[in-house]
C-alpha cells in the first residue's frame, strides 16, 4: 500500500487466480470490503499474479474508504472479474482523455496502454495539486485544474477547461470519467458544440453523489 496523492491510495493485491485474468486497459473490478465497492484497475501483470488498484479516500469515509485505510499484507479479499464500461478505440484519428481524479485513474492506464507515439490530449481536474494523480513515468502529464471548494458534481470548473482546450478541426474519439452528472455535462458539450458523433463519445460514471457502491451492480 502507498498513498500516490493525498487522497489516493494505491493497493496491491496479489493471488494465483489473478495469472487467468483478462483486462483491457481502463477495467475497473468489484472488491468486496466486505461491502462490493468498484475501484479503476491501474495495471494488471499476469506474471507476477497481480493487479494494483487506486482508491480515492473521501474525508467522510464509507465502508470502502475505511477498508481502504485499514488493510494489511496478508489481508484476504475476494475480486469479481474485471468489467469495461469503455474501450479504447483503435480507429480513432486521436485519443482525447478527460476526467475528474476518479476517471482519471482508468484513462491514464488507457494512455499507457495507446504508448507513446499516440496522439493524444487531454485535462483532469481535483480539488487541489496535492489530489493531482501521477501519471505513468514514461509519459508527460496531462494538465490539470483545481476546483477547489466547487462542487464536483455537474462540475462548471472542468466544463470551462474543456471548452478552452485546443483541439484539432476534426473529431477523434474521447474518452470522459467521473462523477456521472460532469460525464453528461462534458459530453453534451463535445456533440452540441463542437460537433462530436455521439458514438465517438465514450463516457464510464464513475460515482454519484449519496450513492455509495455506484456501478458495482447487483449480487449474481
Amino acid at each position: 500500500m502507498s498513498d500516490v496523492a493525498a487522497h489516493m491510495r494505491q493497493i496491491e493485491l496479489v493471488g494465483p487466480e489473478l495469472r487467468r485474468l483478462r483486462c483491457r486497459p481502463g477495467a475497473h473490478v468489484v472488491v468486496h470490503t466486505p461491502d462490493r465497492r468498484v475501484y479503476s484497475l491501474w495495471r494488471h501483470d499476469p506474471g507476477a499474479a497481480s493487479m494494483t488498484v487506486r482508491i480515492a479516500l473521501h474525508d467522510a469515509g464509507g465502508p470502502g474508504c475505511t477498508w481502504a485505510r485499514a488493510v494489511a499484507v496478508g489481508d484476504r479479499v475476494t475480486v469479481e472479474p474485471p468489467r469495461s464500461k469503455i474501450t479504447l478505440d483503435g480507429t480513432a484519428r486521436y485519443h482525447l482523455f478527460i476526467g475528474d481524479e476518479t476517471g482519471a485513474v482508468p484513462l491514464l492506464a488507457m494512455r499507457a496502454a495507446l504508448g507513446r507515439e499516440a496522439e493524444t490530449y487531454g485535462i483532469f481536474e481535483t480539488t487541489t495539486p496535492g489530489n493531482e494523480v501521477p501519471d505513468f513515468a514514461a509519459f508527460t502529464p496531462f494538465p490539470w485544474v483545481h476546483r477547489g471548494a466547487a462542487p464536483a458534481a455537474g462540475s462548471r470548473v472542468l466544463l470551462r477547461a474543456v471548452q478552452d482546450l485546443q483541439l484539432p478541426a476534426h473529431p477523434g474519439t474521447a474518452y470522459i470519467a467521473g462523477e456521472s452528472d460532469t460525464c453528461r455535462l462534458l459530453q453534451r458539450h463535445l456533440v452540441e458544440q463542437r460537433g462530436w458523433p455521439r458514438r465517438s463519445v465514450l463516457l464510464q460514471p464513475q460515482w454519484a453523489p449519496g450513492r455509495p457502491g455506484f456501478g458495482a451492480g447487483t449480487r449474481d
